[in-house]
């Protein structure tokens, strides 16, 4: 079976983030994932969490960024893959 290269679509700010954006995506029939875990407790029990990012299969990278583009909450991630640098 060949193995499709994934890339690193965007970077979100937290769990919650990287699951809605992975929802979408699935939703609209781009097959997504994040490095998401839960967060840990730590500064005295405060949860603490770093940036999570979220992964597609290279092919379906720009689809997948012009879905999000359609939420204005999603216009401003960071990291945003482009796609037209892989052309």
């Amino acid at each position: 079976m060949d193995e499709v290269e994934e890339v690193r679509l965007c970077d979100v700010a937290n769990e919650i983030e990287a699951a809605l954006i992975v929802n979408l995506l699935q939703d609209q029939g781009v097959a997504a994932r994040s490095d998401a875990t839960q967060a840990s407790n730590v500064f005295g029990g405060l949860p603490f969490e770093s940036a999570h990012g979220v992964f597609v299969a290279a092919p379906l990278a720009r689809k997948a960024r012009e879905i999000l583009g359609e939420y204005p909450h999603f216009q401003n991630l960071k990291n945003v893959h482009d796609p037209l640098l892989d052309e």
